[in-house]
């Protein structure tokens, strides 16, 4: 499973699983910031993609991500 870190630009904390075809946000407060997801993901990523919101720094960073 590849990981890629992509901190740029819009919601910047999210991890990219390539292998699983997965992209982990992380959102200490989901509301109102999860509203932008799915126009990240149209913009960003193939349709195939799909978008998982953690809000436990720890279980973010089981995925590998910094913050």
């Amino acid at each position: 499973m590849k990981k890629e870190n992509n901190y740029a630009g819009g919601l910047s904390n999210y991890i990219v699983l390539k292998g699983k075809k997965e992209v982990i946000f992380y959102l200490h407060n989901p509301y109102p910031d999860c509203l932008e997801i799915p126009d990240i993901m149209k913009q960003r990523f193939p349709s195939d993609y799909k978008s998982i919101v953690v809000n436990s720094l720890d279980e973010f960073k089981k995925y590998g991500g910094k913050v």
